[in-house]
């Protein structure tokens, strides 16, 4: 897979991944899907920016659209911050979601049509296939490195030291199950938003 293939394939899943968005869902599963999108936009960023822009940015047909990548990474990483702080079930989430959407379809679309054919114009077949190489390799490096911080931010079990205080925490639990009820609101907000004809008119022209 050379470079080009390689990052197509990373915008076709994340096209995949905003798709799911749209079909609706409820905040748990809201809440993995948007951990994903996160994930996937970071790393692919990263390894854009580290990899295969400073190897095409000095050709002057593409220089300019390099710039401008950079800016458009540059805001799409800022809204993907400012959701991450914000309850998925108000309607502000619902609409910076549809904002990183379309921010992304933009990009996705300025790099398929403009970049990409520009790129795989100015270089060889084989100098694609080692630039895909690098980009793989540097992903698997970031992903795995995502995977081990997710697992380390999990809640550790907090130790008892007192058979008293397990008792007590045991109780508490009980009651705590017994007054709170299970979150099961539906986050849906997306399935409502009018960006099903931004994303079906961008899947178009790719």
């Amino acid at each position: 897979m050379d470079a080009i293939e390689l990052l197509t394939t990373d915008h076709r899943k994340v096209d995949g991944l905003f798709q799911q968005f749209e079909k609706g869902g409820n905040t748990e599963e809201f809440a993995q899907l948007f951990m994903t999108l996160k994930e996937e936009l970071m790393v692919h960023s990263k390894i854009e920016e580290e990899i295969f822009y400073p190897a095409v940015r000095n050709n002057p047909d593409t220089a300019n659209l390099v710039a401008e990548a950079y800016q458009e990474h540059a805001e799409v990483e800022a809204l993907l911050n400012q959701i991450d702080g914000l309850d998925n079930t108000s309607t502000e989430w619902g609409q910076k979601m549809t904002e990183t959407m379309r921010d992304v379809q933009a990009h996705v679309q300025m790099e398929e049509t403009e970049m990409f054919p520009r790129v795989r114009e100015s270089f060889q077949a084989d100098q694609l296939q080692q630039l895909g190489q690098q980009l793989a390799q540097r992903k698997a490096e970031l992903m795995g490195q995502a995977g081990a911080t997710a697992s380390g931010s999990m809640a550790q079990p907090t130790p008892m030291t007192q058979s008293g205080s397990m008792a007590q925490s045991t109780t508490m639990n009980s009651q705590t199950n017994q007054t709170m009820p299970q979150d099961t609101a539906s986050s849906g907000q997306l399935g409502a938003l009018d960006a099903t004809t931004d994303m079906n008119q961008s899947s178009d022209r790719m």
